[in-house]
């Protein structure tokens, strides 16, 4: 295997998707005990770290184990093994000893793969026969991949990470007969500690921890880790949660992103779960400053076009909904939200466009 990836890895003719598949593998069958890997900033500022292996394998056997994953399973390796979700896919097939199908990472990963335009020609008559028992997906993928996991499910269980399911998203996938499952983690805690169902019968609004991970939260109220298998003391998130007991959790906003307006606190994530089924695209809770109250809310919607009257509509059906210290003082049209590299809504982008928006 070591001389497999030396050959892939030195071969210019092998894809860099596929070369960062063997530089883990390598990696992974080398004789460090741990691996170096870049954080995403959960916990504070971006930084490299080592994680031991024996974490990621712990890790990776709580997933197995939890999705019923052995020698007679396939996933498929779908995001760049570049990073920690990618990277534990891999792990995960060494673990459990999977079949790992793997594709260049792209926002529809179902389309392209051989492996599975044989099975669509192959499936008969079958209205769900899924060839692929496991993947894990960012909410961008999934968005992207609708249609064709609408016309064939051809997966029974897909994680999704690296940033929130939005309540759009989550509506969409109500009727797939796939089970699909948001998680809960970061680069510090070797992938996800905890999963939300969300959708079919078992949906759920709140994160059930796997393995033995102790929660608590810390006077911000924001969630602390602690898990002697996965890391080393108590890790302290940016995420503000309501604790329900021991092993649940419900996932209420990021700390960074709280608005400050007269001294109430609004966590902007809360407020657009709420209103999201109003607008058939995605609307994002924002601020801009205020002499009195420090900051006012306001409201981005992606949108083409709308008209004053439909505003006015909007503004009141979100009156009825949200606290009035958390409503909206004025709209912001955007051909699109802004996104970070992972999927996830840029805030810090979107206010700099809101505050160019006034200033012209």
């Amino acid at each position: 295997m070591l001389q497999l990836c030396e050959e892939k890895v030195s071969s210019q003719s092998t894809p860099t998707w596929e070369r960062d598949i063997y530089i883990f593998i390598r990696e992974w069958l080398s004789d460090a005990d741990y691996i170096e890997v870049k954080t995403s900033g959960s916990t504070g500022e971006p930084k490299n770290i080592k994680l031991q292996k024996k974490w990621l394998e712990y890790s990776a056997s709580q997933t197995c184990n939890f999705f019923d994953l052995n020698s007679q399973s396939s996933a498929l390796l779908c995001l760049p093994a570049a990073y920690i979700a990618g990277r534990m896919m891999i792990v995960r097939a060494f673990v459990s000893g999977l079949n790992l199908l793997t594709v260049e990472p792209s926002s529809n990963p179902f389309i392209n793969h051989p492996f599975i335009q044989s099975c669509q020609r192959q499936s008969g008559i079958q209205p769900f026969n899924p060839y692929i028992d496991f993947t894990a997906l960012t909410p961008f993928q999934l968005h992207q991949s609708l249609q064709t996991l609408k016309k064939k499910p051809l997966v029974k269980s897909i994680i999704v990470g690296g940033g929130e399911v939005s309540p759009s998203l989550e509506k969409e996938v109500q009727q797939l007969p796939i089970d699909i499952f948001a998680t809960y983690g970061m680069t510090e805690t070797s992938s996800h500690i905890a999963l939300r169902k969300v959708n079919g019968s078992q949906r759920k609004d709140f994160y059930t921890i796997i393995g033995d991970t102790v929660i608590g939260i810390d006077n911000r109220g924001c969630l602390t880790l602690e898990n002697k298998h996965l890391f080393e003391g108590i890790l302290v998130t940016n995420d503000i949660v309501e604790v329900l007991n021991s092993k649940e959790f419900r996932w209420l906003g990021r700390y960074d992103n709280v608005i400050n307006s007269g001294g109430i606190k609004i966590m902007p994530e809360e407020v657009e779960q709420s209103i999201a089924k109003l607008h058939t695209s995605a609307m994002v809770i924002s601020s801009i400053p205020d002499d009195k109250l420090g900051e006012t809310v306001v409201l981005a919607v992606e949108s083409t076009g709308m008209t004053e009257e439909y505003k006015h509509s909007l503004l009141a059906q979100i009156k009825q909904l949200v606290h009035p210290y958390a409503m909206p003082r004025q709209i912001f049209i955007m051909t699109q939200i802004p996104k970070t590299p992972t999927g996830k809504v840029d805030r810090i982008t979107l206010r700099c466009f809101i505050s160019d928006t006034l200033s012209s």
